[in-house]
């Protein structure tokens, strides 16, 4: 590319120096000349800085390319397509969530003492994946409060059934409602996190705090760590809800004992 001097049109120029100070992102593309006819000097387009911009950005995007292409690919969550097959996903680690991790850990206690043997055949009562929410659901739906509160550990933790967080929730509750103190720590700990239901610092408190009433030690830590996330006047509101409703319950346990 031929440059030409702007004051007397001359081809007849030289690269100059580059000055202290004189380079700016104005002029980062381009070159000083000098006039070896009129002495001016000014500056020119540099062609080389042109190309090597538009080697590297194309460098830049290339790479961009294969490494999106390559996440895509590894992403935990994909779908892969086997010959003859259905997608099949794949499944969550559960040790990825702590509040997972531990309620498997405690469908693995699950009682099967609790189901009517004579109605149920239970293939291997020492493993649990053979846990499946019919040996529950009936007695749940009965209003057991021990099975509605495996139900929703079963849901919770996917052993034996899709995992299903509303329906956990659903069962839970139940129980809780019941007094029954492991599922009134469950619940607390989905307010907690959102899972299932909205997230909500206020009712986590209440059943933790319900929960530690009756004797359920990892409540009291729990509670005492949802009751830093609360406002005085969140704090109160929450601990007169608790003793509501345990005072409540104990009206309708003596009632029921008169009867």
């Amino acid at each position: 590319m031929t440059i030409h001097c702007p004051e007397c049109g001359s081809e007849r120029v030289h690269q100059s120096r580059i000055r202290p100070g004189e380079r700016t992102a104005a002029n980062l593309f381009q070159l000083p000349y000098r006039c070896r006819d009129c002495k001016a000097r000014f500056w020119g387009r540099n062609a080389s800085a042109y190309l090597v911009a538009l080697a590297s950005g194309g460098f830049i995007l290339f790479m961009g390319s294969v490494l999106w292409f390559a996440f895509i690919h590894d992403e935990p969550g994909s779908i892969k397509l086997s010959s003859g097959t259905e997608p099949t996903a794949r499944p969550e680690a559960p040790s990825s969530n702590s509040l997972l991790s531990s309620a498997i850990a405690r469908v693995d206690e699950i009682n099967t003492q609790t189901i009517n043997e004579e109605k149920t055949l239970i293939p291997d009562a020492n493993n649990p994946l053979y846990y499946t929410t019919s040996l529950f659901l009936d007695k749940a739906v009965k209003g057991s409060a021990d099975a509605q509160y495996q139900l929703g550990l079963l849901y919770l933790t996917g052993k034996g059934t899709l995992q299903d967080f509303s329906e956990a929730a659903k069962w839970l509750i139940l129980a809780a409602e019941q007094n029954h103190s492991l599922a009134q720590y469950e619940l607390g700990l989905l307010y907690q996190v959102g899972q299932g239901v909205e997230l909500n610092m206020e009712k986590s408190y209440i059943w933790f705090n319900i929960a530690a009433a009756a004797g359920v030690e990892q409540a009291i830590l729990a509670r005492d760590k949802a009751m830093r996330a609360l406002s005085t006047a969140q704090l109160k509101t929450a601990q007169k809800d608790a003793r509501d409703w345990l005072e409540n319950k104990l009206r309708l346990n003596q009632k029921a004992i008169q009867k």
